[in-house]
């Protein structure tokens, strides 16, 4: 029986789907980058099948060499200038 408002996926399910692993999005987690919809109260994670957008988001800026730090304060306040900002930093370096 589905106990959340909107379907969620375990985290291995979640990892395999955005082709990554379990410890990345536990250390995302960790971090306060990216946490998941819901944990329950064992502490397994569970993840919307919605959250792969920011996933997507956070491993492209990834890609290209922007640390997480800096990933994280635009996830925290994500607006376009913000990113153009820092993609033309990126592309500076």
């Amino acid at each position: 029986m589905q106990k959340f408002s909107v379907p969620c996926i375990k985290t291995g399910n979640f990892a395999k789907l955005c082709n990554t692993n379990k410890r990345t999005l536990i250390h995302y987690d960790e971090i306060g980058l990216f946490s998941p919809a819901y944990t329950d109260e064992k502490g397994y994670r569970y993840y919307s099948e919605n959250q792969c957008d920011t996933f997507f988001t956070i491993t492209c800026l990834k890609e290209i060499g922007m640390p997480l730090k800096a990933i994280k304060q635009y996830i925290d306040h994500k607006n376009p200038v913000d990113l153009q900002t820092l993609l033309l930093q990126q592309q500076k370096k």
